[in-house]
């Protein structure tokens, strides 16, 4: 019935002190920032390049065709298109 506002006054000290903590963490990291160095892949990451990987998409006109397909969309039906022109 009756609960002590001890637990929450130390839960939310804590919880403060954690967010202080993490403010000069991130002040820290930015002040130094040009000391800091990326850790080599290790092999979980290595495996996960290699199996996400995207295959290699051949040079040949293949990419221009795709390009050039996209470009020539028919755009003179939207229905869109003619309740905005008729609001003009």
């Amino acid at each position: 019935m009756y609960e002590h506002p001890y637990l929450s006054q130390q839960l939310t000290r804590f919880e403060q002190e954690e967010l202080e903590r993490a403010a000069a963490r991130r002040l820290f990291l930015a002040e130094h920032a040009d000391q800091i160095v990326p850790r080599p892949a290790g092999a979980l990451r290595r495996m996960l390049q290699r199996l996400f990987a995207r295959p290699a998409v051949p040079r040949t006109g293949a990419r221009e065709a795709g390009a050039s397909a996209r470009i020539t969309v028919d755009r003179s039906a939207r229905p869109c298109d003619t309740v905005a022109v008729s609001a003009r």
